[in-house]
């Protein structure tokens, strides 16, 4: 069964998420490497580090979503408005992806978000047959500090970048609760480039 995490504390206070760990993502583990990547200092890892219960559960998502589609009666009923995909891991395959598209169909009423670095793998769930829902909205997060990702493809609905170095950027992302801003969960026309000071 999957873990669901109903108690965030922080700015993500009163949304559930679902999510994977990072230690089990090959993906995770190559942007790790990377020199000036914000992966180099991944908040994700220190978290499990200190907090040795969540690993497990984690790994135990990740084995669960990425092995094959799940059935309608093994997806998860979420009743809350806004709901966030991986707060701590990444997308591993397109079959995750898949199955992340299925949960948001099966809660209509609610406001869905996934953040990635990975948004090829996003188009490889189109590709193999899933339709992205209405209620989703896709995040593609920028892989360097200072540097905005440009969206990889049409199913891209926002950009995430955090800066330490602010000067001349609109700091749009004020990373204090993510209930009461929730611009990641508004689904708008066109790409919105959504910036945080890094903490």
């Amino acid at each position: 069964m999957l873990k669901l995490t109903t108690a965030h504390t922080g700015k993500m206070k009163n949304i559930w998420s679902l999510s994977t760990s990072t230690k089990t993502n090959p993906n995770c583990e190559r942007n790790a490497q990377i020199k000036g990547s914000v992966c180099e200092k991944c908040y994700a890892r220190k978290q499990m580090k200190m907090y040795k219960q969540m690993s497990p559960c984690y790994e135990r998502n990740a084995e669960i979503l990425t092995s094959r589609l799940l059935d309608d009666n093994e997806l998860p009923t979420v009743p809350v408005i806004y709901f966030r995909f991986e707060a701590f891991g990444d997308l591993i395959n397109w079959v995750q992806c898949a199955n992340y598209f299925r949960i948001a169909r099966k809660n209509p009423q609610t406001k869905f978000c996934l953040f990635t670095k990975n948004p090829r793998i996003v188009s490889e769930a189109v590709e193999a047959g899933e339709k992205k829902p209405r209620n989703l909205v896709i995040v593609q997060s920028s892989l360097f500090l200072n540097q905005q990702a440009k969206p990889a493809n049409k199913y891209i609905d926002k950009v995430f970048t955090v800066y330490d170095n602010c000067d001349g950027v609109e700091i749009s992302c004020g990373a204090r609760n993510c209930f009461e801003c929730h611009k990641c969960y508004k689904k708008t026309r066109d790409v919105e480039y959504i910036n945080e000071k890094l903490k």
